[in-house]
């Protein structure tokens, strides 16, 4: 009897927030003048091409390839990788003015430290170029979403190691 309840007190609850929220109405003079309306993600989340171009594997990749997220990977994602700019067209039409994306550290450099992989810095410039020059919305870069390159996670552990200050100093050099 109380778990009938519960059901029937839970979906009260959600339609009530439901009619509660569609009935609000935003408008953009809603919010402050420099207020930046956009959207954010993840290269792992979006990417895609986890083993195109000299990317090398992520944590994540070891992570979800283990079996541990019931058959879903980063492998393709959303092939942003491929399709930055159908996406960016989509930014444009929904109206977005900012997007907060990360830099995929064992794209840019394969192996953690050492040698830039040169397809890697010329996807993130298209993408930023792309987003600046061709659709003015403006790019906030995230440099380390959760993705360690999986060699440095091998070789020392990663964030569990100082060793991993060094290497991220000049994986940011390179980013910046």
């Amino acid at each position: 009897m109380v778990k009938g309840r519960l059901w029937f007190f839970s979906l009260f609850l959600v339609l009530n927030l439901a009619a509660t929220f569609s009935s609000l109405k935003f408008s953009r003079d809603d919010f402050p003048p420099d207020f930046i309306f956009g959207s954010g993600t993840s290269a792992y989340q979006v990417e895609g091409a986890a083993f195109q171009d000299g990317r090398t594997p992520s944590i994540w990749d070891t992570f979800v390839h283990a079996g541990l997220s019931h058959g879903a990977t980063g492998d393709i994602a959303c092939d942003q990788y491929h399709k930055y700019k159908e996406d960016v067209k989509l930014m444009v039409e929904t109206g977005l003015e900012g997007y907060r994306f990360s830099i995929s550290w064992s794209r840019l450099i394969p192996n953690g430290r050492g040698l830039v992989n040169p397809k890697g810095l010329t996807y993130y410039n298209n993408l930023i170029n792309e987003l600046i020059n061709h659709a003015g919305i403006q790019p906030h870069v995230s440099l380390f979403h959760g993705d360690t390159p999986q060699a440095l996670e091998d070789e020392y552990e990663g964030w569990i190691s100082r060793r991993i200050v060094k290497d991220f100093i000049e994986y940011a050099d390179v980013c910046f």
